[in-house]
């Protein structure tokens, strides 16, 4: 559950510069309201994992890796941490 953790707070880090960086018009994926979207939806992971016990797999938080793999470059690093962060969350 800790590597879960640590990644989801890496994924939101991420998402908070990236947030930042389409504030001051350099943006380089997704729009401000998806990128709002995914921190929400991480966010509740973070408090799951932080919070025992987690919900059993089939009651777990899943699409944001969804929204990553089929709209977002394959090879941008913020769509790989959240991707991973989701993988961790649904294995923990």
């Amino acid at each position: 559950m800790q590597k879960a953790l640590a990644a989801t707070e890496q994924a939101l880090s991420g998402i908070d510069e990236e947030l930042e960086r389409h504030a001051a018009g350099r943006g380089s994926v997704s729009n401000p309201g998806q990128l709002a979207h995914l921190r929400e939806q991480l966010v509740h992971v973070v408090q799951q994992l932080s919070a025992p016990p987690l919900p059993p797999k089939e009651q777990r938080l899943r699409g944001v890796g969804r929204v990553v793999a089929d709209s977002w470059p394959y090879d941008n690093p913020l769509g790989g941490m959240i991707l991973e962060a989701e993988q961790l969350y649904l294995k923990a």
